[in-house]
């Protein structure tokens, strides 16, 4: 969505693109105060991690024409989003994101404003999380655009969350609303007029999501959190992986999941059914979590609610509870009927 005439990638050269990258991030990445002994520059970054910490890894990659459009995306769109997928993963293993490694594929003819606005978006959604950009990579890439960050964090040993951490009896809780991401898509790839009340919402849901690092580190912080993941194939799939992790079965209410009346009254413009959105869609970046059960846990996740909602101004929903029957992942629709919940969503190589 770059329309302005400048220097070509081709025409200035890697080095010299590196270069100007690096000054887009401005002090992103460049002080000890963010753990950076030495950062982009040098033939690998010298990092200081928190003493008594574990240190979390996770790399995610965007292809263009499969994860993005270039025809509604603008390039500070692509590197916020790219950035956001990476924190939200962090953020789901109840860790602090520190550092990130952005490695781009980048087509020759594309204009060095592009690349740059890319980098523009990135240090906008790190400066955020208090995350330094330390290296990286560019390469030549002449039929898409890829972006690739491997991002680092840290986690103290007790605060490590993890999928198959989930019990018997456990509730099972997510933030926010489901489907808004899946919503804003249609939203952008529909070819009808649409005059939707919070339509923009859904749209900004999709092009530029915000990761739920604020909310992991209070909900971690209560010392309640069994598991977690975050909700970026569709909670269908997630839900699928905690049970899968855990060795246990899961049981949600369709009337329980939180939805946008945005995307409800989108879905009957395009009479099509939230319910798949929010089950299927994923890319909302959202948290899926369970808490213990027992005496009182209706009480418990209430109660945390109601601190998440103080603290970060996000929701917290109670939608369901683990069970004991390995692999068995329902759903209860709201006449009460029970049906099996497939492991469906988001699939790269569908």
């Amino acid at each position: 969505m770059v329309r302005n005439s400048g220097p070509k990638i081709k025409d200035i050269g890697e080095f010299a693109l590196i270069e100007r990258l690096a000054d887009s991030l401005g002090k992103t990445g460049r002080g000890p105060g963010q753990g950076v002994i030495r950062g982009i520059g040098d033939d690998a970054a010298v990092l200081q991690a928190t003493s008594g910490t574990r240190i979390l890894a996770a790399c995610d990659m965007m292809v263009e024409g499969k994860h993005f459009d270039l025809s509604y995306f603008t390039p500070q769109q692509i590197g916020w989003r790219a950035l956001a997928v990476n924190l939200s993963d962090i953020a789901a293993m109840g860790g602090k994101p520190r550092w990130a490694l952005v490695s781009l594929g980048l087509k020759p003819e594309m204009e060095v404003a592009f690349a740059e606005g890319i980098y523009a978006g990135i240090a906008e959604l790190a400066q955020k999380h208090g995350v330094a950009i330390v290296g990286g990579d560019t390469c030549s890439s002449p039929n898409c655009m890829i972006i690739d960050i491997c991002i680092l964090g840290e986690a103290y040993r007790s605060q490590v969350t993890y999928r198959s951490g989930a019990n018997p009896g456990d509730l099972i809780l997510v933030t926010g609303n489901l489907g808004s991401a899946a919503a804003g898509l249609s939203c952008l790839s529909s070819e009808k007029q649409l005059q939707i009340e919070g339509k923009e919402r859904l749209v900004e849901t999709h092009l530029t999501p915000f990761p739920r690092v604020g909310e992991a580190a209070a909900l971690i912080e209560s010392g309640t959190i069994t598991a977690m993941d975050d909700i970026s194939d569709g909670l269908a799939l997630e839900l699928h992986e905690i049970s899968q992790a855990s060795g246990l079965g899961a049981q949600i209410y369709q009337e329980r999941i939180p939805q946008d009346e945005a995307a409800v009254s989108l879905a009957a413009h395009l009479e099509v059914n939230p319910l798949d959105w929010a089950l299927y869609g994923g890319e909302d970046l959202e948290l899926l979590l369970t808490i213990p059960g027992g005496n009182g846990s209706p009480y418990k996740a209430r109660r945390l609610a109601r601190i998440l909602k103080r603290t970060t101004g996000t929701s917290l929903t109670l939608i369901g509870r683990m069970m004991d029957q390995a692999g068995d992942v329902e759903m209860v629709d709201p006449q009460g009927k029970t049906l099996p919940l497939p492991a469906e969503g988001y699939n790269h190589f569908r």
